[in-house]
């Protein structure tokens, strides 16, 4: 062993002083005498002392640093972990949502956050600005702001009669004291953590480290950016906008006097139960694992540029598709399919890569002109061999994320359709690691085993009747089919 230490200390001076012209080592400023006393030095710590691997490896500066990654599966542990780590930031939140709620759940959030910022903590929350995404009554957002939580909206103050096809803010994320995040599929809403009507199925991550420190610079440069402001606080809303909020009457009401209703519901929620419930297969708790924070990527969007940018979430999802040795699994709640997509998968498929897909079916999705689109996919898929799983039942696949080859997974805010691919801006981690693949796909999983698998012989059967929804919903749909091709770029 001693030997060995010897000679790996004398290879790597060999190979990181840089002998030019046989009269000088240039390296730092180190001439060739410099450079071999500091080797010989080297060499006697290793015969004389018992830190071999200690001043071998403080010589080369080869110091791993790991990062806590866990995969947050359960609605309760997703919520729960929020809540903690807001109660426990020291300097910074910032919170970035697609969509963004005046329920109990998002309350229970705000209360946290209400508190941080009375602690002196800076509190940012970013929402997307279109309609229908931001649905907090100007009441609560006059209350926010005035007790210390800066509001932006991107874009802002913009609210467009025709959406299709717009760029969207679609990032989900929270960062703490520029040292932890999570990220994933879940808005702050409370149908993404168990409650209400009708539930989405989703997934999230949590990680520390670097990671989380990328996240806030470009969040950053997000909350700077020049379509970025505070909403006007004394607006009227529309009536789409109204429809959905929880507390509507509070846009009607004298201000003073709707403050005060604010007051006494965020007062109500400090104290009541936690408003969060797993789904029925969703009480599995992965543990956390350290990785190396070299194997953890946090992609996103470069602001001010182009979504084909070199850098891009987009580009980078599609680079390591193409890569795919093995295997491609992808959960996404839609998945119409660009053109860059399906060539992928089509040539992965001809190389015997094994490729499966789950997704949403007619049933549980809430766009069903998307859910046209894939539809019309349908068959050349199962054709080419790709394996096909559409989820059943009222409750809405949300979850987004994909497992290559067994060792690289993704979770992040990424669809697999045309909108994720160029128009809306995503943030996504993704995660060079056996385990956390694993757990990944164990998570995916879980998903499946309350879907279908749809094959190619009985595709004509199923088409037939592909749903619980009644048959003027079935003719609709039909209908959108016809049109999806015509449509596909909005998609």
């Amino acid at each position: 062993m001693l030997v060995r230490s010897v000679s790996l200390a004398d290879s790597y001076f060999k190979r990181v002083f840089v002998f030019k012209n046989r009269k000088k080592w240039i390296m730092g400023g180190f001439d060739e005498n410099h450079c071999e006393d500091f080797k010989m030095t080297a060499v006697g710590l290793c015969r004389n002392t018992f830190f071999i691997l200690t001043a071998f490896s403080l010589s080369i500066g080869s110091v791993v640093k790991a990062s806590t990654v866990k995969l947050l599966h359960s609605e309760v542990e997703a919520f729960a972990m929020r809540l903690e780590l807001i109660e426990t930031a020291q300097s910074s939140i910032e919170l970035s949502s697609y969509e963004i709620s005046d329920d109990n759940t998002s309350g229970r959030i705000f209360v946290a956050l209400l508190n941080a910022a009375e602690r002196g903590v800076v509190v940012r929350v970013l929402v997307d600005g279109h309609i229908g995404d931001n649905l907090l009554p100007k009441p609560l957002m006059h209350y926010l702001v005035e007790h210390g939580v800066a509001i932006r909206e991107r874009p802002l103050n913009v609210r467009y009669q025709l959406e299709l096809g717009r760029s969207r803010l679609h990032d989900k994320l929270l960062i703490i004291d520029r040292t932890h995040l999570i990220t994933g599929g879940r808005n702050l809403d409370q149908k993404h953590f168990g409650l209400g009507d009708r539930k989405c199925i989703d997934r999230d991550v949590y990680v520390d480290g670097q990671s989380a420190c990328h996240a806030a610079d470009y969040f950053e440069q997000r909350w700077n950016e020049s379509k970025s402001g505070q909403p006007d606080l004394h607006r009227s809303e529309g009536p789409k906008t109204l429809a959905l909020q929880v507390h509507p009457e509070w846009n009607t009401m004298p201000r003073a006097q709707a403050l005060e209703h604010v007051a006494v519901w965020l007062g109500s929620l400090s104290t009541g139960p936690m408003q969060a419930q797993d789904l029925c297969n969703s009480a599995i708790h992965y543990d956390a694992l350290e990785i190396d924070e070299s194997n953890i990527q946090f992609l996103h969007d470069i602001v001010g540029e182009s979504k084909r940018a070199n850098g891009a979430i987009a580009p980078a999802i599609l680079r390591l598709l193409r890569q795919a040795c093995l295997s491609i699994e992808i959960e996404t709640p839609y998945f119409a399919i660009s053109k860059d997509l399906k060539s992928i998968l089509l040539d992965a498929a001809r190389r015997g890569v094994h490729i499966r897909i789950l997704t949403n079916s007619l049933e549980s999705t809430d766009h069903p002109t998307v859910h046209a689109g894939f539809a019309n996919e349908r068959p050349w898929m199962l054709r080419a061999g790709i394996k096909i799983y559409e989820l059943q039942g009222r409750n809405m696949l949300h979850a987004k994320s994909m497992v290559i080859d067994g060792r690289i997974a993704m979770v992040g805010s990424y669809n697999f359709d045309r909108l994720s691919e160029s128009r809306n801006f995503e943030v996504a981690l993704i995660v060079t690691d056996c385990k956390f693949a694993n757990q990944v796909s164990t998570s995916i999983a879980t998903h499946r085993s309350q879907a279908t698998e749809l094959h190619r012989g009985d595709l004509f059967r199923y088409e037939a009747r592909e749903t619980n929804l009644p048959t003027h919903d079935l003719q609709r749909f039909r209908r959108l089919r016809i049109a999806a091709p015509f449509i596909e770029r909005y998609l």
